[in-house]
């Protein structure tokens, strides 16, 4: 999974340094949430999934990587899309 995430996200520095699930999760948290850009400029969670899947989709990665991805990617947009972030 972790090597998955490096390929989809390979020009990303703080990418290239993870090790573990539990970050793969965190980074996928903060891009749904568009954090790292400026607030008046954010997608909403349903556009930045919906670019992720993309990314997915057009990658180079394996069928089961692109499964495994679209899973991961599906359960933290479950618990972003129920939590509240008002």
């Amino acid at each position: 999974m972790i090597k998955a995430f490096q390929v989809l996200y390979q020009n990303r520095q703080s990418v290239r340094d993870i090790q573990t699930e539990d970050e793969v999760r965190a980074i996928i948290h903060s891009e749904l949430l568009d954090e790292f850009t400026h607030p008046r400029a954010r997608l909403s969670i349903q556009k930045k999934y919906s670019l992720a899947m993309d990314r997915i989709n057009n990658s180079g990665l394996s069928e089961n990587e692109q499964i495994m991805m679209h899973n991961l990617y599906k359960e933290e947009f479950k618990k972003l899309s129920t939590a509240d972030h008002s």
